[in-house]
């Protein structure tokens, strides 16, 4: 979908959201008591938005529902418990003249929202805006989202997807096949594509993954096909998630197509190029994302705006530095998930 639409001003979005990003990390950080030590294992997920051109140059959203919703793996953070000493006993008489006997006490019921630490997120935000990352849908998850940019590269028209991706298999216990479908053409849904990627998560909060941006495609996309593989490693930096600066996601990779660089694209050079993000929670329901898309610089964050609803929105500006494109732009991802 194409609309006219007049190019925005220009303004210091970079700074906007590292200021941002520091003031919600304040304002989000729960102040929890000791009986909220115990977390519940959240589902981390994130949404992938990219913005591919006419030339595979990152003008157009063809590429945005690919990698929608990649599912960062399901493992509980590390919990601060108490060190426990002695061996635990049943007996309810004293051992020694000093003690005395055990008498039980009713104590009241509380629920179990409470045990699991009530506010939790149930998900976690995007650790990408633009380029892939190593994590993806296994069996139980299908997603949702749609990518807004108000201009694309060289032009001074508005463009939008619709993606929609689901997942097979099981990561964690062998591989994962992530398959995204998206809709370049809002209106009559004649333009499309389906591209797929190869998922494991292995030991270290390591995953790898292989993947084919539009592999299959009909009616009139920007972008052609794109064959990558990455790595991402998961650091914790504390640990709870619901701190401030809790985690650390790195992602490496090499890939064609759209991955090269636009001098590259631009005389129908066929090669590889390398594309890399960094993403940094530094609230439970924030990350503050900076990425290489192989061509230039895009800085976002992914927030999670309600508690119980599995909904995450990526702003992002892209093309910050120059070295590709005519100028920065801002670019919008907002994806829901369905686990069953």
């Amino acid at each position: 979908m194409r609309l006219t639409c007049d190019p925005p001003r220009p303004t210091d979005f970079v700074l906007k959201f590292i200021v941002s990003a520091l003031a919600i990390a304040t304002a989000a950080a729960p102040k929890t008591s000791l009986a909220q030590q115990t977390l519940a294992p959240e589902r981390d997920i994130a949404l992938v938005f990219c913005s591919v051109s006419q030339q595979n140059s990152c003008e157009s959203l063809d590429w945005f529902a690919d990698n929608i919703f990649a599912q960062t793996p399901e493992i509980p953070d590390r919990q601060a418990s108490p060190a426990q000493t002695g061996t635990p006993s049943l007996q309810t008489e004293p051992s020694a003249t000093q003690e005395k006997p055990f008498v039980p006490q009713n104590l009241p019921l509380l629920p179990s929202s409470t045990l699991l630490a009530p506010g939790r997120y149930g998900i976690a935000p995007n650790i990408s805006v633009i380029t892939p990352t190593a994590y993806g849908k296994s069996w139980g998850s299908i997603s949702v989202g749609l990518g807004l940019q108000p201009r694309t590269r060289f032009t001074n028209e508005a463009d939008g997807v619709l993606g929609v991706g689901f997942g097979l298999g099981d990561a964690r216990k062998a591989v994962g096949l992530d398959i995204g479908v998206s809709i370049a053409d809002l209106d009559t849904a004649e333009d499309g594509s389906i591209s797929f990627k190869l998922h494991r998560q292995l030991p270290d909060d390591f995953a790898v993954a292989v993947g084919t941006l539009n592999a299959i495609d009909w009616g009139l996309t920007d972008s052609g096909t794109s064959v990558y593989g990455v790595v991402t490693k998961r650091f914790r930096l504390r640990d709870r998630v619901d701190r401030p600066f809790s985690q650390l996601y790195v992602s490496a990779g090499v890939g064609s197509g759209q991955f090269r660089s636009e001098s590259n694209i631009n005389k129908d050079v066929n090669s590889v190029n390398f594309f890399s993000s960094v993403a940094v929670r530094v609230a439970e329901p924030v990350n503050l994302i900076a990425e290489w898309s192989g061509q230039d610089l895009t800085i976002g964050l992914s927030v999670l705006p309600f508690r119980n609803i599995p909904l995450v929105v990526t702003p992002g500006v892209t093309d910050i530095t120059g070295s590709a494109g005519d100028g920065s732009r801002f670019i919008l991802g907002v994806g829901y998930l369905i686990s069953f």
